[in-house]
């Protein structure tokens, strides 16, 4: 799935500046109320716009004598018109601007120590906007727990495997719904299904999402070609020594609750140079206590070939590795609808 990530970033800033906007209106009509209410009130109000006026104008003059003048007597005014507030019976932060969010006052980031950070509430946001972007919702209407179907897994015993590929796919559903109902235990490792193409992986995965989403968790579902291009911009920017504070993509990848990676491997040799970050991100994800899910059409020897040892390090203690065997189920529905076709024409 690619992300329109200027069109994301776009509309997070139209609905930020739209959110600023109420919370000062709504400051405004209570002002306006107040005054009609109290002539005092209203005295102190036109005061304090005429010395903010007096100091914006001191400000663009830099004159630091003004300014310091300016400062002093609106702090005054603003201490008066609290003090009178009270008064009046209402608290002393009631003409604050009702924000949506208070860390960030409704611009998406947060200042401290000097250091500009990406607010917790634009990473949920990104999230959400990503969400929607993907049609995600569209796909899970289908591929759900409820329209898995067994029926096309043989229920003869592989020699190699020692059972058969519809027990084994029974017992990898019954760890998916475990993984779901024991979603918020810290105890409870990701999922990695690996296994040749047509087998169920991804709707496997996406029956997981659909379940996670239901319990009004955030997901990104990702494939692994677009996971990289992600991890290669942080890459990029770490080189540059680039502000992080626009990193909203890479800053949802660690923040989501449920990641899920599609056909890792996929990506291609190019992304080697960025597997440290994919590293990283799997490090901060198990310290955030995140679950990821990971579908691969890798064996895990070839996996071995294509990440450091690591890499596979991570995984191997991160993860439950679950194996998906059989004839490929594409394959069979393809010569179902052929017989049948075959049938009705006869």
């Amino acid at each position: 799935m690619m992300t329109n990530k200027k069109e994301i970033l776009e509309t997070i800033d139209r609905i930020y500046k739209q959110r600023r906007y109420n919370a000062e209106l709504s400051k405004e009509r209570k002002i306006r109320k107040l005054c009609e209410k109290s002539k005092e009130f209203a005295d102190i109000c036109d005061k304090i716009k005429l010395a903010g006026l007096k100091l914006s104008k001191a400000s663009l003059m830099e004159n630091k004598e003004q300014i310091a003048k300016y400062s002093k007597i609106l702090d005054t005014l603003i201490s008066k018109r609290t003090k009178l507030l009270i008064d009046m019976g209402y608290s002393s932060d009631y003409l604050e601007p009702d924000y949506v969010c208070k860390a960030c006052h409704d611009t998406g980031f947060v200042v401290s120590d000097d250091k500009v950070e990406v607010c917790k509430c634009r990473t949920q946001l990104f999230i959400e906007l990503l969400y929607e972007q993907s049609k995600l919702k569209d796909i899970l209407k289908h591929h759900n727990f409820d329209n898995l179907n067994l029926d096309f897994y043989s229920k003869e015993v592989d020699v190699k495997e020692g059972l058969s590929p519809y027990k084994n796919m029974l017992k990898i559903v019954e760890e998916a719904k475990k993984f779901v109902e024991n979603f918020d235990k810290p105890n409870q490792k990701n999922l990695l299904f690996y296994g040749p193409t047509g087998l169920g992986k991804t709707f496997l995965a996406h029956c997981i999402a659909k379940e996670i989403i239901d319990k009004g968790k955030t997901v990104i579902f990702l494939d692994s070609i677009s996971f990289f291009e992600i991890l290669k911009d942080k890459y990029s920017k770490m080189l540059r020594l680039y502000d992080e504070v626009s990193d909203e993509e890479y800053k949802s990848l660690e923040e989501v609750d449920l990641l899920i990676i599609d056909d890792l491997g996929n990506e291609g040799k190019n992304a080697e140079f960025c597997h440290g970050v994919f590293q990283s991100l799997l490090d901060k994800r198990h310290l955030l206590g995140k679950k990821t899910v990971i579908t691969t059409n890798y064996s895990l020897d070839g996996l071995v070939t294509v990440y450091s040892q690591f890499i596979m390090g991570r995984l191997q203690e991160y993860f439950m590795f679950l194996h998906l065997f059989g004839e490929d189920v594409r394959i069979i529905k393809a010569k179902l609808q052929l017989e049948k076709r075959t049938s009705e024409i006869s």
